[in-house]
């Protein structure tokens, strides 16, 4: 009689609830999994063994030779390993469309082996991935290779069997690794604190359940037999019984190919984990991520209430993703007062939250010093180090849920859907919008997108595979265009709070998230976040209306006259104004707290008022004659400390940036450099000419169509000594050698050109934090 009858019907029952491409092939008693399980560890372990042996010893000529080789070459070599090996990258996603999910089953376990990924970056990808699973043992993968699985197993291509009240093991070596452990056994028998089979996988987590586990074992066993196949066949020649190890080579480095969309290098990025280290928790990693994001946040606040011109484009992006515009009812007004409303709540929002989640970071990392050795894996965490780290899963929540929620209705009505989009709207108040998406075949951005606008498909494909896909379709430059700078932006964030999470969840033993945390974060956030429902309550038509027309914000051409110089007058006093009443109503939803915060962080970015009529009036212009300078690292703010001249606006002494706005450097007047003590840094002529877009003092209003492509941004600060660190969205830092100057910049989008005005904010940011102006360089050759 089987003992295991009564259980194993009544798991039967509930799994029969589960649609039929997911039910289990087979329901196993804790013994009959611990048989299937047993037999594979020894085979995975044995060819782990035998791959590890082989590149300790010789993986150095697996590298000259594999690099050796042609790119078809490559692929021939591969097809002789696997004759059925995929040709191209994603193949699960193909497999799927095709309808071929049966007998494509290692499409879906392992679809990171196919030809084109594998042979590309002159091969590297392949060296990385035989260098990670080769050095690190099989169970830094356990997890990683779960997640690769979860696709597969949602669309029924990857069968799997069902361990009754057992979980497996997933860290370890040989001895634990892969080992069947029934809910009721402790780990450790002789130990009365050691945890039992249910607290490993449903609380620490390192345990999943047998399912799972069997399969991630098949998995990488497979793996191992592809992976020692081909290092074989490169080392045909050499003797592979009798291995000595030599010291071991570093990663082979693998180059993010360039792109132009923000979100795209987190894309990239996560495309290449396959080929990499096993990914692993790092508050670093976290804190580096969401650190960038508030300087970015910080900058996109600053430029708002500095450059009119910077706010009319935003707000016009804000406008033209307003659902009730495709509508054709609602009032004008309307329409323009949420754009503006929306628009603010952003700004001040996505600060609240980026600088309560640094909080938390500098928190834990406070209390992390207490615990030098780390944590002890198969043991529950200390209270402390939990109650510190837990809240950053609330706030990365709330981040998301702004991002995916709020802005459900923005990414609906982006260009890219619309073609497709019926709204429905029968609120009289037009503040509820039911978005119905038709099918439109052929279309493979338009789907992409939905998926990302259905919470369920979304969790089903899995944000990351999600951008993936939308990064290879953008390679099309008319599907390229059809991503706005707006809901590029939106991408960025959602794949920088995406990636955090993923960090966050992968610390082992694992943090549970505690929705009951939410409420004490979100109280938190009361000091600084500007609750959405106040903000949209608040009634923004007169903010509106000091917005609209955004012409007003547009500083006319010339030729520079006493007509022209009312004209920019009247288009500070414009912008002025709005501020006034802006900050208003700001105090009032966001709060004193977060509105001083605000006001701490942009003040840097104040300038003096110009005073057109001045700049209108004729006047003589000297101009810096280049000469042969003595080489500096670069010019920096002692530099140009010394560059005042009688003619320079005078700062007030207490910046504001309420309504402020920015002096162009264009429109001030040379200034008279003969008596400087200094000497400018010589650079190349391609590198001046960037600079002089920067920073050109005497260019008139009337050509300030000048732009900068991004890769000779690039090339200049590479000739300068700076390192180009590129972090995850369309954030790049530029940092110099010496780490004494540091700055983060957006990489444009949707043309990797800096337009004028987004190349003189560069270039007001780069005097701000360097000192540096057009005077700080020189025509001459560079410095080595």
């Amino acid at each position: 009689m089987d003992p295991w009858a009564k259980e194993r019907a009544q798991a039967n029952a509930i799994l029969d609830t589960l649609p039929q491409r997911m039910r289990p092939v087979a329901v196993l008693s804790p013994d009959e999994a611990r048989q299937k399980a047993d037999k594979i560890r020894p085979e995975l372990f044995a060819s782990w063994n035998r791959l590890r042996r082989i590149v300790l010893a010789h993986e150095e000529a697996i590298q000259r030779r594999w690099k050796k080789r042609t790119g078809a070459k490559r692929k021939q070599l591969l097809q002789e390993i696997d004759s059925k090996l995929p040709k191209e990258h994603a193949p699960e996603i193909s497999a799927l469309s095709q309808g071929s999910t049966l007998d494509k089953l290692n499409d879906f376990r392992l679809p990171y082996l196919n030809l084109e990924d594998l042979t590309i970056n002159n091969g590297t990808q392949f060296l990385g991935l035989l260098h990670a699973r080769a050095h690190y043992p099989p169970s830094q993968f356990a997890w990683f290779d779960s997640d690769t699985l979860h696709f597969g197993i949602v669309a029924g291509a990857i069968p799997r069997q069902h361990g009754m009240s057992c979980g497996m093991i997933v860290f370890g070596d040989q001895d634990t690794y892969g080992k069947v452990l029934p809910y009721s056994e402790p780990l450790e028998k002789s130990d009365a604190t050691s945890p039992d089979g249910f607290e490993m996988e449903h609380n620490l987590r390192e345990s999943m359940s047998f399912g799972d586990g069997l399969a991630v074992l098949e998995t990488q066993a497979k793996l191992m037999e592809f992976l020692i196949g081909v290092v074989t066949k490169i080392l045909h020649d050499l003797d592979l019984t009798n291995l000595t190890p030599v010291a071991p080579l570093p990663a082979p480095s693998i180059p993010i190919l360039e792109t132009s969309f923000q979100w795209q290098s987190s894309a990239r990025f996560n495309a290449l984990r396959p080929y990499g280290p096993p990914p692993a928790f790092s508050i670093d990693e976290i804190g580096n991520l969401l650190d960038t994001q508030y300087e970015l946040a910080v900058q996109h606040l600053g430029d708002l209430r500095t450059d009119p011109m910077y706010l009319a484009e935003t707000i016009q992006s804000y406008y033209d993703h307003r659902p009730e515009t495709i509508l054709g009812k609602a009032p004008l007004s309307l329409i323009q007062s949420r754009a503006v409303s929306l628009m603010l709540s952003d700004a001040y929002s996505f600060l609240a939250f980026y600088h309560v989640a640094q909080a938390i970071i500098a928190e834990f990392r406070v209390v992390e010093t207490n615990f030098p050795n780390g944590m002890q894996r198969a043991r529950e965490l200390p209270k402390a180090y939990v109650d510190a780290l837990k809240p950053l899963y609330p706030i990365l929540g709330l981040l998301d849920k702004h991002l995916t929620k709020v802005h459900h209705t923005t990414m609906g009505s982006s260009a890219a859907l619309r073609k497709g989009l019926t709204l429905r709207c029968n609120d009289p108040a037009f503040a509820k919008h039911d978005m119905i998406f038709e099918s439109l075949p052929g279309d493979e951005l338009y789907w992409y997108m939905t998926i990302l606008l259905q919470e369920q498909q979304t969790h089903l494909w899995q944000v990351a595979r999600i951008f993936d896909q939308l990064d290879r379709i953008t390679q099309d430059p008319v599907a390229h265009q059809r991503i706005s700078p707006l809901i590029a932006s939106l991408f960025s964030q959602w794949g920088v709070v995406n990636d955090c999470k993923s960090i966050l969840e992968w610390h082992r033993p694992a943090i549970e998230d505690d929705e009951d945390l939410q409420e004490g974060v979100q109280q938190r956030l009361q000091k600084w976040h500007p609750l959405l429902a106040s903000v949209v309550s608040t009634n923004f038509a007169t903010l509106a209306h000091k917005a609209f027309p955004l012409s007003g914000f547009t500083y006319p051409k010339g030729p520079r006259n006493p007509a022209w110089a009312t004209k920019c007058q009247a288009v500070d006093e414009a912008f002025a104004a709005f501020w006034t009443a802006a900050d208003i109503l700001l105090v009032k939803t966001c709060g004193k707290e977060l509105f001083a915060l605000g006001e701490q962080e942009t003040a840097s970015f104040a300038v003096a008022p110009t005073d057109w009529v001045a700049l209108a009036a004729p006047k003589a212009v000297v101009r810096p004659k280049p000469t042969p300078a003595a080489l500096l690292p670069f010019g920096g703010a002692e530099q140009s400390s010394a560059e005042k001249s009688q003619d320079a606006p005078v700062v007030n002494p207490k910046p504001k940036t309420r309504g402020v706005a920015m002096v162009s450097e264009d429109t001030r007047p040379e200034q008279d450099t003969t008596e400087s003590s200094w000497l400018p840094t010589a650079v190349s002529s391609k590198t001046y000419k960037v600079f002089s877009v920067l920073f050109t003092a005497t260019v008139e209003i009337a050509q300030q169509q000048r732009s900068v492509a991004w890769k000779d941004i690039l090339m200049a600060f590479d000739e300068l000594g700076f390192d180009l660190i590129r972090t995850r969205g369309s954030a790049w830092t530029f940092r110099h050698a010496d780490g004494s100057k540091s700055v983060t910049v957006h990489e444009p989008h949707p043309e990797p050109t800096m337009g004028f005005w987004a190349a003189r904010r560069f270039g007001r940011r780069l005097t701000r934090r360097f000192g540096w102006t057009l005077s700080s360089f020189a025509l001459g050759p560079p410095s080595a």
